[in-house]
């Protein structure tokens, strides 16, 4: 079953399965098993027509809920995912409310719900990676306040790039996680969006200032993510650093590309993933040096090199 976690981590976060390889031994296969749970769901909402309709999704995201409120040593709605997730709780002492968190993010795309504002935004953002994130951090060993909000503010960056990448992707499927206010903002609108993407031809202007916009409020989610990095055991801070580094510079590609997200899905090429692994390297070995010398901890180092 671990190599079926791996396959789901392989296929599935290809970008956080390259970083996964520098994580310590003994967290990895943990971590491995968190993703697999925290993914085989996300899959259940996100491709229904694959397996199951939507409302036998809905059904397991239920028993899933009634697991995790109720007896645990009980049979989950997919084992041996449950045992083993059941066994990380336990060990790792994760809150029980990110997984409930997680599930109601997972509940509103079932219900294809409109996103109004920046504020919608985030919560969902928080729902469905923010949660990951702490409990990743959590698994890791990270208890400060301030380790574990940077986490979170990490998780959600990776979403709101997840979002702008797939921007094509979603509207095909009939979804627009852009706020409406920030459309209106723009000048653009639902009706808009599906018009650039039945001509084919590309962004307006309008849609380049729309994107440009979000990507800069996805950076200031960066920042405050990636400057809590160094608050992690040491241990994990590199892996972590590389897929942070890695997933911000989707943004960089999608610049690159004309902001045009309705007909190509960003993707870092390897070269761009070995220098992100350099300078991961680069920083986390600066790191190591500074906290024996920098007062208040090495944060200072941690952006863009």
């Amino acid at each position: 079953m671990h190599s079926e976690y791996e396959r789901i981590l392989a296929t599935h976060g290809r970008t956080f399965h390259f970083a996964a390889r520098f994580l310590p031994p003994r967290l990895r296969q943990p971590i491995v098993t968190l993703y697999a749970f925290f993914r085989t769901l996300d899959d259940l909402v996100d491709e229904p027509g694959e397996q199951r309709s939507s409302r036998e999704a809905c059904l397991e995201l239920d028993a899933w809920r009634i697991w995790l409120t109720g007896n645990r040593l009980q049979p989950a709605p997919r084992e041996p995912l449950g045992a083993n997730l059941a066994r990380l709780i336990t060990e790792y002492q994760l809150p029980i409310p990110l997984f409930l968190d997680f599930l109601e993010g997972l509940f509103a795309d079932l219900e294809a719900r409109q996103i109004e504002n920046l504020k919608d935004l985030s919560r969902y953002c928080y729902t469905v990676a923010g949660t990951v994130g702490l409990a990743m951090a959590r698994l890791m060993g990270a208890t400060s306040p301030q380790a574990l909000a940077a986490a979170e503010q990490l998780g959600i960056a990776m979403q709101l790039t997840n979002i702008l990448r797939d921007v094509g992707n979603d509207l095909m499927e009939g979804r627009i996680y852009l706020p409406q206010q920030e459309l209106a903002r723009f000048g653009s609108s639902r009706e808009h969006l599906f018009q650039l993407l039945k001509d084919q031809r590309g962004p307006d202007d309008r849609f380049r200032a729309l994107i440009r916009a979000q990507m800069a409020y996805t950076h200031q989610y960066y920042t405050n993510g990636i400057a809590g990095i160094w608050l992690l055991p040491p241990e994990c801070r590199l892996p972590i650093l590389l897929a942070a580094r890695l997933y911000r510079r989707i943004l960089s590609v999608i610049e690159r590309n004309d902001y045009d997200v309705l007909r190509w899905r960003a993707a870092t090429s390897l070269p761009e993933k070995i220098r992100e692994a350099t300078f991961a390297f680069a920083l986390d070995r600066l790191w190591r040096r500074g906290e024996a010398y920098l007062p208040g901890g090495p944060e200072v180092i941690c952006e863009e090199g």
